[in-house]
């Protein structure tokens, strides 16, 4: 990450430092959003529009947002008492500069704003993700009150994955086994893929499953909760909850996948 300039909008100063002094609970960050505002937003003002107009953001960057703020999740990476950030971008400020705002709707969300360029429509899109992610990372870095070391090596495991990332939902180790349910988060309308990786620890022999596939990237976690291995098969019970119940009515639970068979299938000889 480049270095942050960060500065203070609002009516009172507000630093990366005391942002989180109304409450002392840290929360995981957990969703990141894209809006827009061409002038900085003030306390009492209607909330800004997602960005469509100022900056056409494409869905690969809508999906890039979601797979970072995931991945802040796992890692513990917390901006304080609230779990959802939105990223403003305005040209009201130089591209690459962060200010924080007293704006806000609801506690569990934190706006902060971005600096992006007005001439941020006729870039490449590759130009374009690239900027977004920059941005990104420097409102996390900025906020950010625990997890802040983990955001170098997450940056580069993002460009560097691409929608090939995947984010841990729930890890187990046995005396034979180390099991691994890790999803996706694809660009909508694509399926977020649900994935159990198995590792024999006698022959590091490893075999992945795909176990499920959700329409809605935040729907996998619902899926996936306690871990057993009962006669070689392992069985993902699902989380209970109410909102997890209105998710998973639909799949048939819990999840079981035969590990015999599937290490039986890496000793058979591949058909040329």
């Amino acid at each position: 990450m480049t270095e942050n300039r960060a500065g203070s909008i609002g009516s009172s100063e507000l630093t990366a430092a005391n942002v989180t002094k109304r409450s002392s609970q840290l929360k995981p960050l957990r969703d990141i959003r894209y809006f827009e505002s061409a002038e900085v937003p003030h306390v009492g003002a209607s909330m800004p529009r997602y960005a469509s107009e100022l900056f056409k953001l494409a869905k690969e960057a809508v999906a890039l947002g979601q797979r970072i703020a995931r991945k802040c999740e796992e890692l513990g990476v917390s901006i304080g008492s609230a779990d959802h950030l939105y990223v403003c971008f305005t040209p009201s400020l130089e591209e690459g500069a962060v200010a924080f705002t007293d704006y806000a709707v609801e506690p569990w969300h934190r706006y902060v704003l971005c600096g992006l360029d007005r001439g941020f429509n006729e870039r490449s899109a590759r130009e374009q993700l690239q900027a977004v992610c920059d941005a990104t990372f420097e409102a996390v870095a900025a906020l950010a009150q625990a997890g802040a070391d983990q955001l170098p090596s997450l940056q580069r495991d993002v460009v560097a994955k691409g929608d090939a990332l995947r984010v841990t939902l729930r890890t187990k180790q046995t005396k034979k086994y180390r099991i691994t349910v890790e999803q996706t988060v694809p660009v909508h309308p694509s399926p977020s893929q649900v994935f159990a990786r198995v590792e024999e620890l006698a022959t590091s022999k490893v075999v992945e499953f795909e176990v499920a596939a959700v329409p809605f990237h935040d729907d996998a976690p619902a899926l996936v909760d306690r871990l057993a291995i009962v006669d070689e098969v392992l069985v993902i019970h699902p989380r209970k909850s109410f909102r997890a119940e209105l998710v998973t009515r639909q799949y048939d639970l819990p999840l079981r996948i035969s590990l015999r068979e599937g290490f039986d299938a890496l000793e058979r000889p591949k058909r040329l």
